[in-house]
């Protein structure tokens, strides 16, 4: 199945962690969204990423093939069962200029938004510069990384 990836899990090295088996397919993007850090964590120190709703914007993020099996475990890992996060399917917008349904993760109460991560924000640098997001977008991830200092 297809999970898009676009917080902590655009690093392969990271989603790799749980879903071994996980296999990139191509860069994609979801438009009308944008990547905010909504819920708090005490684990990471800081907020974890979730999409909330923002007309004229652009989420830049990855496809993987991840067997449903491995999809399961990373519920647990994205603590869907204690409703956390939720897994949804939506429509991404892939390099190959077609639509594809596939599952992503966003924070079911959002709060906040709080600072970032720092961990989860050099993961997103990570994979942006691995599969060659954009220059603009890896930037503003950059400025957000150097913002947390």
């Amino acid at each position: 199945m297809y999970y898009y990836a676009y917080g902590s899990n655009l690093s392969t090295r990271y989603v790799r962690d749980c879903c071994p088996s996980a296999v990139f397919v191509m860069k994609a993007n979801l438009p009308n969204f944008q990547v905010q850090f909504r819920h708090y964590s005490e684990n990471r120190q800081g907020g974890i990423s979730s999409i909330i709703e923002a007309p004229g914007e652009l989420v830049e993020g990855v496809i993987y093939e991840v067997p449903e099996q491995e999809i399961i475990d990373l519920d647990i890992l994205e603590s869907v069962p204690e409703g956390l996060y939720r897994r949804d399917t939506f429509l991404v917008l892939g390099e190959d200029g077609g639509w594809h349904r596939a599952d992503l993760y966003r924070v079911c109460a959002p709060a906040g938004p709080y600072a970032p991560s720092k961990g989860s924000v050099e993961e997103m640098i990570e994979g942006a510069r691995e599969h060659g997001l954009t220059s603009e977008y890896t930037e503003r991830l950059v400025a957000l990384r150097r913002s947390l200092d």
